[in-house]
């Protein structure tokens, strides 16, 4: 089970970190509090992919250091794959 994650500056008192873990929160120093407006994570699978609309896919692998990507949507699909997941 993963717990909410709350920033608080640290240190933290004996006091406030017992009402924090009262809430259920997992106590992380704020210094580590992703910056406002940073961009997402975002979680692709490989379904994700196989259901993504060519310029999607083209998209992504542009971000990945692809340029000039092209051949049928399947085949780009695939490439996107082999770029984003390794299988040991």
């Amino acid at each position: 089970m993963t717990r909410p994650i709350h920033y608080e500056p640290h240190p933290v008192s004996p006091e406030r970190k017992a009402e924090l873990r009262a809430k259920g929160v997992q106590i992380i120093d704020a210094i580590y509090a992703p910056k406002e407006g940073a961009a997402q994570v975002e979680h692709i699978t490989r379904e994700d992919i196989d259901k993504m609309p060519r310029k999607e896919v083209v998209d992504h692998l542009e971000a990945h250091g692809v340029e000039g990507a092209t051949g049928k949507v399947s085949d780009l699909r695939n490439w996107l794959k082999q770029i984003m997941f390794v299988d040991l």
